[in-house]
């Protein structure tokens, strides 16, 4: 049997041992379940979070099979869960006086602590569970890592991954956790070279090809993470999640065709989600195919109403076709989903100021501005719109505040030039010039563009020449 019907055939049994539970919950009568069938159960609404499920799964496994430490010990992982710490503690204290060498009892004990995110009281229980257990350690260790990765130390929890994995190179879980350890701890050679490590033991392993790919990908080798896809899916060319994060390297790495492609090859294998359909959305877009782009956006929002990026996607495409109306009607969707987003506000500034509406468009500079001080293309935007309505005085006090939050660009140094120009502060004018001049030489043009009388200036011109580099 391969491990594929193996899964198959373990998720078809648990799918019939629902349902009979959830009808002898329906007719309030009891059937008979034996104690690996209850366990599964409980492990089932545990993981989907549904305590009160997994709590009544427990207590009728305690009535039928009374004598079974297992479910006491659910019974206290469960009292853990529901925030009933000294109960859950208590049970457990019971359970170890009657059975001091069993592993499970300080696995339990362990996860408790873990759920109280009392992490060195629960690697000591998982220290002592690993000092009584035969078989299967990996968990342990993969417990272990987990505990120590929780409070930052990410070396020790590399390590125990490392354990676990030489003990069980198929512990999927360890294997995900492992990226995450290596990405926060700054840990991606020593976990390349753990999964290297693992594939030349095991070259057919393609999840461990898989999460290969993730570590180059997080390290921003595009290269090396679409190689180790690609070999992820020679061997197992329906893992859809190789297609999704495939396409995302070409996505990152500007190669929209590419990513285009692999995205519609994943939809073979799995339902695409609104994230999906974002996704492609932003290829069409990066490609300038508006229309494909629309296509794509649409079918995000249809996914996720409330997605704030797909319609301000939308938007975009609208206002790279001068479509302002259309524009602004999605943007001002995507701002009633997330009105925090400074882009937002400024892309509807631009819609406003190309409508020629001073006031709208004003009010959104400022809301882009408050939202991202950092974003110097809002603070000249917002500058653009008050020299257009010839409000240069004005114009000269907001880039003075643009320039407080954003001391080293050049541009708003020279914008302050030009309109502290034109507002007649001639002097105050060429010491920022001066100061732009530092920054950038390159960029001196920029004053004429707001200034043009600026390029005949005698002392304007003396300044540039003098600060030219050689």
């Amino acid at each position: 049997m391969t491990e594929d019907q193996g899964q198959f055939e373990d998720n078809e049994f648990l799918g019939h041992s629902l349902k009979k539970f959830e009808e002898m919950r329906r007719r309030k009568t009891q059937y008979f379940f034996d104690v690996d069938t209850l366990l599964n159960l409980i492990d089932h609404y545990l993981e989907i979070l549904d305590l009160e499920s997994a709590e009544e799964v427990t207590k009728y496994a305690r009535n039928i099979h009374p004598d079974s430490i297992s479910f006491i010990l659910k019974e206290a992982e469960l009292l853990a869960m529901n925030g009933k710490k000294d109960r859950a503690l208590t049970l457990l204290e019971k359970v170890e006086r009657v059975t001091p060498f069993d592993p499970e009892v300080f696995v339990i004990k362990g996860n408790i602590y873990s759920i109280l995110q009392i992490y060195d009281q629960a690697i000591v229980s998982y220290k002592k569970a690993l000092s009584l257990a035969d078989e299967q350690k990996d968990d342990i260790y993969f417990r272990i890592g987990l505990a120590y990765q929780s409070v930052g130390q990410f070396n020790l929890a590399l390590d125990n991954y490392k354990l676990c994995l030489q003990d069980n190179l198929h512990n999927e879980g360890c294997l995900s956790e492992l990226v995450s350890c290596c990405e926060f701890g700054d840990l991606f050679d020593q976990g390349i070279e753990l999964i290297n490590s693992i594939i030349d033991e095991d070259p057919y392993h393609y999840i461990a090809w898989y999460h290969l790919g993730e570590l180059y990908t997080k390290e921003g080798n595009f290269t090396n993470a679409l190689k180790a896809f690609d070999y992820c899916l020679l061997i197992n060319d329906r893992f859809a999640p190789a297609y999704l994060d495939m396409a995302q390297v070409y996505l990152m790495n500007e190669q929209f065709e590419e990513a285009i492609e692999t995205y519609k090859n994943a939809f073979e294998y799995c339902h695409p989600d609104s994230y999906t359909y974002y996704n492609l959305g932003e290829c069409y877009e990066q490609l300038k195919k508006w229309d494909e782009a629309r296509d794509y956006y649409q079918k995000a929002i249809k996914s996720d109403p409330f997605m704030a990026q797909a319609w301000y996607g939308m938007g975009v495409t609208y206002e790279e076709e001068e479509r302002w109306y259309e524009a602004m009607y999605y943007i001002k969707k995507a701002i009633e989903n997330d009105d925090a987003n400074g882009e937002y506000w400024l892309a509807l500034g631009d819609c406003e100021y190309q409508l020629r509406n001073q006031p709208e468009a004003e009010d959104c500079y400022k809301k882009a501005v408050k939202l991202d001080p950092d974003n110097a293309d809002a603070w000249m935007a917002y500058c653009d719109l008050l020299h257009d309505f010839n409000m240069d005085l004005k114009a000269t006090e907001i880039m003075k505040e643009s320039i407080s939050h954003n001391p080293l660009n050049a541009e708003l140094q020279y914008r302050l030039s030009a309109y502290l120009f034109l507002t007649g502060k001639i002097e105050d004018s060429m010491i920022e010039l001066e100061n732009a001049l530092h920054l950038d030489y390159s960029l001196h043009q920029l004053l004429f563009d707001i200034a043009p009388m600026m390029q005949n200036d005698e002392r304007t011109n003396w300044i540039i020449n003098t600060n030219k580099k050689i």
